[in-house]
């Protein structure tokens, strides 16, 4: 990044290098506890020497969030959590977003709790492909070696003194990602600090490190505990627990329905300790930094003579001043501690300089750490409020946009010499519209600065570093910069840069990621980072479509194109076809006026006679009159708890032309759950479909429907369904078809199902998607009318092949499939169907919502098969006789 300033009158504090344990601020966030007496207080935590803790977990919401809490708000030490993945292959309480998308979600919410907690947040390659049973499997989709060279690279660029597993890496800790998450942190204990392992990493600007502890969580092993940690303690700073701040922490990943209570009272902890290269691990009198050096004084030691003995004095002096703040510190006058902090900085600089060649040194690096931090702590303790923004939240290459920085000096004794600067990245350009550089702010004063900045033409757009390519199978690429590397995400565009004179004559600078804020006149000001987005998005709609190989009936695509661009855009609008696919009209023209103005343009899509099974893809794109193509969609990842990202798509879609028959006099009602495509496929295979509202659902009335599909973890997410269960049993008992698809532990609890029936905890899952799947009544009429269906249309399947499977059932019950994981006992649990008076009832947790979105034939030929299952006597097909005639599948090429 380039920097640019106006009148600079000192150089410009440099950014914490790639081996700093420092802050970084987070994108579109703002440090919830960093401000007032109480933010004053816990930065003097961290200022008191050097500890650093890394946890190692496999997924968002692995970590110990008290743990974290404690060690940072009540310790000082630099902690940070270390997810091997983004949680990609998990479900979403609370939108649509799924692989990519749901990963964007669940780093936000990471992002959100360390803000809470205290920590920093890293991740690894990995891509979550959806529950493992085992290490071994889990090794298959991310290969060992590469997985560890990443965990290596952030404990030699975090340098942390202690690690904390999560995970026991057996086992015992039942998902395979946690067995990995439990190796990889035993292994990195050994490779981080061993120079043969990943040499090309300290060529990047990491640095050999050996831990001086590791430690495991013991909740799977209670008596394994050698030392526990109070987390329950109350904090005055806080004016809670650092338990009951973890909650909150926690509660932060929505996505995951992790919503916690926050009790009173006492918590704790509880450890393992497993190596140790400072001390003995045996017995259990052991405390967490026991025989780890946290203080500035012993690593000046390691310095040589003279050196060592003048650093140290520099460095007593140092403590002191701190010892002194925090004796000091008044929570009504936090100035009165200020002089202290001053004489602090000194000290650091001092120290600095004593060090001279030696700045690389591992006591170089943590004073270069510190000093941000205490800068931070100088303009705090003055009651000085500083606040960047840009005026435009969305930013098109090209164009320009205003900034502001204000600093306002709350507090009695006068700011001097005060300057601003903007950093943006190389390319922008920067002008100074009003304000005075180097001006004096009296108490009580606000000194304002405008900026007019011009985004470059060739800026990049805002995707996240981590999908600038396509993976390598399940692990993602990461690009050449190495600043990037395990990070969150990019990091904001544009910093501003404070720099000032206290009134001791100290210089202070304070660095502070420039914001978009806006007001929601509902909830008041919000905050959100600025991306950078094309000047027109293109998405389609529908994004797949089942198409049967019996229509050749032209069919509805709609081209979406919103403009972000201040003066407008024009162009022209198209669809690529596959061969002998047609499209009308063949181009429209876009005229879309100003920002924030979208079209959408219809498109009737007819294929070529004689349609082939097979997947095909439509794409979009816009061609603009000086040549320029836009041919992707910008979704924003946007939730009020997190930081706002963007995720691009490709304009185009995957059409899944499939044999498939559907009844199609059926009417369906169907139940939204928690996301998922079961209703648009089974309009797109010809069924009528009504989406039922809440109101329709709480009243009951199920009338001229012949059949109600409920969505995925339907009884959890829909209060309305779980107040008209017995309406909903009283459909079917009339002769009706109910098809509930996965619930969770609530299915069970609640007896919403028409008979008893039991789930195991864990719950019963098959995860491998490549079992055999084993039809027990070939004869039944699911796997006959109007598909027939057999073990070929279970081929091809996409991260697993169902989860939260019945463990226990009713005799009344009929289980039609049977299948399991390697090593495991078959299950009968993912497809049970029930008579009920003149209708029927089925269960199943099968992962359709899994194989909708991945356009897998026989998940559509089964779904429709589903919701064509009647009762008996109401005169559906004879299913002997429809295996007779139903033969396409076997026609099909081998």
């Amino acid at each position: 990044m380039q920097r640019i300033k106006a009148m600079v009158l000192w150089p410009a504090l440099l950014a914490v290098g790639l081996a700093g344990g420092g802050c970084h601020p987070l994108a579109g966030q703002q440090e919830p506890l960093a401000s007032g007496s109480a933010g004053v207080g816990l930065l003097l935590r961290k200022l008191d020497g050097v500890k650093r803790v890394l946890m190692i977990g496999a997924h968002p919401d692995d970590e110990d969030t008290s743990l974290l809490a404690a060690l940072s708000r009540g310790l000082g030490a630099e902690v940070a959590y270390l997810s091997l993945s983004r949680g990609e292959g998990g479900q979403n309480l609370i939108g649509e977003e799924l692989d990519e998308g749901l990963g964007l979600v669940r780093t936000g919410e990471l992002l959100a709790a360390r803000s809470l907690d205290g920590g920093r947040q890293f991740f690894t390659r990995a891509f979550d492909f959806g529950y493992s049973k085992t290490a071994e499997e889990t090794f298959r989709y991310w290969p060992r070696e590469e997985i560890l060279r990443d965990v290596t690279w952030v404990v030699r660029t975090f340098r942390p003194h202690v690690i904390v597993s999560v995970f026991s890496g057996t086992d015992r800790d039942g998902h395979g990602h946690h067995q990995v998450a439990g190796l990889m942190a035993q292994a990195v204990f050994e490779t981080a600090g061993d120079p043969t392992r990943f040499p090309e990493q300290l060529e990047a600007g990491a640095t050999l490190w050996t831990p001086s502890k590791l430690y495991r969580r013991t909740r799977f092993g209670p008596g394994d505990v050698t030392t526990t940690l109070e987390t329950g303690r109350f904090d005055p700073l806080l004016g809670k627990s650092h338990f009951q701040l973890a909650m909150e922490s926690r509660s932060q990943h929505r996505s995951q329905d992790m919503g916690m209570p926050r009790p009173l009272g006492p918590r704790a902890s509880n450890l393992a300790l497993l190596k140790s290269t400072v001390g003995s691990i045996q017995g259990n009198g052991d405390t967490f930094f026991a025989g780890v050096d946290t203080t500035f004084v012993g690593l000046a030691r390691e310095l040589p003579g003279s050196t060592a003995e003048e650093v140290g004095e520099a460095i007593k002096r140092y403590a002191r001043a701190i010892a002194s703040a925090k004796e000091e510190l008044d929570a009504l006058e936090p100035w009165a501690v200020a002089s202290y902090l001053d004489e602090a900085l000194g000290a650091l600089h001092v120290s600095r300089r004593l060090l001279g060649e030696r700045r690389d040194t591992e006591l170089g690096r943590v004073l270069q750490d510190r000093i941000p931090l205490l800068e931070q702590a100088i303009l705090a303790s003055r009651g000085i409020v500083v606040d960047v923004r840009v005026e435009d939240d969305l930013l098109v290459p090209g164009e320009t946009l205003g900034a502001v920085a204000e600093v306002w000096n709350g507090g009695p004794a006068p700011l001097q010499g005060v300057v601003a600067s903007l950093e943006v990245p190389e390319g922008w350009t920067v002008a100074v519209e009003e304000g005075e550089q180097g001006v004096d702010i009296p108490p009580g004063g606000i000194v304002r600065w405008r900026f007019s900045l011009q985004v470059a033409l060739s800026a990049p757009v805002s995707r996240p570093y981590f999908l600038q390519e396509p993976r390598d199978g399940e692990t993602y690429r990461w690009p050449k910069d190495p600043l990037l590397w395990g990070q969150p995400g990019n990091g904001p565009r544009v910093y501003g840069e404070i720099g000032a004179v206290t009134e001791g004559g100290t210089e202070v600078h304070l660095r502070r990621a420039a914001l978009f804020k806006g007001v929601d006149k509902a909830t008041g000001e919000y905050v959100k980072a600025a991306l950078v987005i094309p000047a027109l998005s293109v998405s389609m709609d529908p994004v797949g479509m089942v198409w049967p190989t019996n229509s050749i009936e032209a069919r509805e695509f709609n081209v979406r194109v919103t403009n972000e661009a201040e003066a407008g855009r024009s162009g022209v609008v198209s669809l690529v076809l596959p061969e002998g696919w047609e499209a009308t009209p063949a181009q429209q023209p876009v005229q879309l006026s100003e920002a924030g103005v979208e079209a959408s343009f219809s498109f009737l899509v007819s294929p070529p006679a004689g349609l082939e099974e097979g997947e095909y893809f439509i794409e979009a794109k816009v061609r603009g009159p000086g040549g320029e193509v836009y041919k992707e969609g910008v979704a924003l990842v946007d939730y009020p708890h997190i930081p706002r990202s963007a995720l691009f798509s490709p304009a185009s879609a995957r059409v899944s032309v499939v044999p498939v028959e559907v009844d199609e006099e059926l009417r369906v009602g169907y139940v939204k759950g928690s996301g998922d495509l079961g209703a648009e496929v089974l309009g797109q295979m010809g069924v009528s479909v009504e989406l039922l509202d809440p109101d329709v659902v709480r009243s009951g009335s199920f009338q001229g429907l012949d059949v109600v599909v409920l969505g995925i973890r339907a009884y959890e997410t829909r209060p309305d369904l779980a107040s008209a269960n017995e309406q909903l049993l009283a459909f079917a008992r009339a002769g009706g078809t109910v098809v509930v698809q996965y619930n969770k532990y609530e299915f069970p609890r609640g007896d919403f199902a028409p008979y008893p029936v039991e789930m195991s905890r864990p719950h019963d899952r098959v995860s491998d998607e490549t079992v055999p799947v084993r039809i027990l009544d070939p004869d039944h009429a699911l796997f006959n009318y109007p598909n027939r269906i057999d073990e070929r249309d279970f081929e091809g399947w996409a991260q697993e092949r169902g989860l939260y499977f019945l463990s226990a059932w009713d005799d009344r019950y009929t289980p039609l499939l049977e299948m399991s994981d390697p090593g495991e006992e078959g299950k009968r649990g993912g497809l049970l169907t029930v008579p009920l008076g003149e209708g029927l009832y089925v269960y199943t947790g099968l992962a359709f919502f899994r194989q909708f979105p991945e356009g897998v034939p026989g998940a559509f030929r089964l779904f429709a098969n589903l919701v064509s299952l009647r009762g008996a006597g109401d005169g559906s097909p004879d299913p002997a006789a429809e295996r007779e005639s139903q033969d396409q599948h076997h026609d099909r090429e081998e």
